[in-house]
């Protein structure tokens, strides 16, 4: 019985320092990450904003520019355009981010960010898919929550 107890003892022990280990690994990749994609949102924000996609289409990669430039896009980016100029916004907020692997060896790093922003109509919130191309990151995809659009 005294041995049992040093094994499950000693497992528990083992667990904590693995589980210990893995989350400290996970903060720091978080942190590595938020570092380098926010200066890139931070400068990207004033252009996004303007809401005219040529104006910020070298920060888009090119699945996301396919999606901006066509007549859905064009038509979405004209009624979100309803919020206005940008007043200010606080600095992005991490959300999540996921690795992936395939057998051709590309592999593909999505980072998920949200930025609270005043417009000259309202607040909302900006969330950017970003995906990593090459050493740097390009904007998959945004989605813009306000309550200006409920106001019709």
């Amino acid at each position: 019985m005294k041995k049992f107890l040093k094994v499950v003892g000693i497992l528990v022990v083992v667990f904590m320092i693995f589980f210990s280990g893995l989350l400290y690994w996970s903060a720091s990749e978080t942190d590595e990450l938020t570092a380098e994609v926010t200066p890139f949102i931070e400068t990207s924000m004033p252009l996004i904003a303007t809401w005219d996609v040529d104006k910020f289409k070298h920060l888009v990669s090119p699945e996301g520019l396919a999606s901006f430039e066509s007549e859905k896009g064009r038509r979405i980016i004209a009624y979100i355009s309803k919020v206005g100029s940008l007043k200010s916004f606080d600095e992005p907020i991490f959300v999540k981010s996921t690795s992936t692997a395939s057998t051709s060896g590309k592999g593909r790093t999505i980072a998920i960010f949200t930025v609270k922003a005043k417009f000259e109509n309202g607040d909302g919130v900006l969330t950017f898919t970003l995906v990593r191309i090459g050493s740097s990151y390009l904007i998959q995809g945004i989605n813009l929550n306000s309550d200006i659009f409920l106001e019709e």
